[in-house]
């Protein structure tokens, strides 16, 4: 999936494509350092299973085929490298009948017998004590996955499952569809479910309105969820324009690292997907023009991708100081849960910070790292960092 070229069944579901990249991506990390732990049964539960529009009936452009292919790879790799005999369980949770007649019915005859599989119809909010039962108390990571947005990802709604001691969530928020609400009375029910309160504004650009929107929102999560939270933005096809964003909870600082370095890695497959898109766009394009004797263009263009470099100078200068900073995977974890920037954005910001003489390492000689200049916890122990 993280290949240079889009899967013909994502054709039409970019979007879809470069979801479903993040979360095989994730649950391969994931799975694995959950399953060299103690625990010896991990949970995968899928609130909004579907299947929805596939164009494969294995179910591989899916998040059932991505999850069920990642648990059983990661169950025989546990066992292979490290002779973990890890029990993998999956529930899949469907409200719609036929989506569900056909889930039922792959499931029972799905290529993985290793996995413990099981389905329940009907809608999530109504079965979250079902689901709390099923989770046996074990590591359990939640996708929560809607078409909408009204009552199904507010705090209040998925409180249940937010005071698990052991879970994490990779939630899908439309925030395209929310962002239009915005100030309609109507829905102000709705805005103070998933906000806490009525989001104002006056005249804040897009970035900046999406950046109050998510700290709103991942806020209200954080009352009742112990624990730290991460996004990322997904784009329309062939538009610089956010259409949802995944937001991610889980209790463990190096958690925040694993994932928004995965995360990192699906900025690529979404700039190619975009591409891809562009291209089919100017072909058929072209075709309509050749019928009419006229040339029409769409040209590719990489518009919405930056070079985050400068705003990670920007944060680091303001977060180090003269007195040491121990950058541990605690601190670590807050540059990128505070900033919304990448792994690599930190790492070439600190390499040119370093290289203009701003800021030093007082614990280790760095001259020979070319790429992680930063080492949290590694090896052994953190380092302590100053602005010269």
């Amino acid at each position: 999936m993280t290949g240079s070229k889009m899967p013909n069944a994502y054709i039409g579901r970019e979007q879809a494509y470069v979801k479903h990249t993040i979360l095989k991506t994730y649950l391969q990390r994931l799975f694995m350092i959950v399953g060299q732990g103690k625990e010896a049964v991990i949970n995968y539960v899928d609130c909004f299973s579907g299947p929805w529009k596939e164009g494969d009936e294995r179910l591989i452009d899916t998040s059932i085929g991505v999850s069920l292919e990642q648990m059983a790879k990661c169950q025989q790799s546990l066992k292979d490298s490290f002779g973990r005999e890890t029990k993998f369980r999956a529930l899949y949770i469907e409200k719609d009948p036929i989506a569900f007649a056909k889930l039922k019915k792959f499931l029972s005859q799905q290529p993985y017998p290793g996995i413990e599989v099981e389905c329940l119809n009907g809608d999530y909010t109504e079965l979250l004590g079902d689901i709390v039962s099923w989770c046996g108390g074990h590591f359990t990571f939640f996708f929560v996955d809607p078409t909408g947005w009204q009552n199904v990802v507010g705090a209040k709604t998925m409180l249940p499952l937010l005071k698990l001691e052991k879970a994490e969530f990779l939630i899908n928020l439309m925030y395209d569809f929310i962002n239009r609400f915005i100030g309609h009375e109507k829905h102000t029910d709705d805005m103070i479910e998933l906000f806490g309160d009525v989001p104002v504004f006056e005249d804040e650009k897009p970035e900046a309105r999406r950046e109050i929107l998510l700290a709103l929102y991942r806020g209200n999560l954080g009352k009742y969820y112990q624990g730290r939270t991460a996004y990322v933005s997904i784009e329309k096809p062939g538009k610089s324009r956010v259409h949802y964003c995944l937001v991610y909870l889980t209790p463990h600082a190096r958690g925040i690292d694993v994932f928004k370095t995965q995360a990192e890695g699906m900025e690529i497959v979404q700039r190619i997907t975009q591409q891809e898109y562009r291209l089919r766009q100017q072909l058929q394009q072209s075709d309509t023009a050749d019928m009419f004797g006229d040339d029409i263009e769409v040209p590719l263009s990489d518009d919405g991708y930056h070079d985050n470099r400068m705003m990670a100078k920007q944060y680091l200068l303001k977060r180090l100081s003269e007195e040491p900073t121990l950058i541990d995977w605690e601190v670590w974890a807050d540059f990128l849960e505070e900033s919304g920037l990448y792994p690599g954005d930190f790492q070439a910001a600190m390499k040119e910070l370093v290289k203009d003489d701003r800021v030093k390492n007082i614990d280790a000689d760095i001259s020979r790292r070319r790429k992680n200049i930063i080492k949290p916890d590694w090896p052994k122990m953190s380092e302590r960092w100053v602005l010269v």
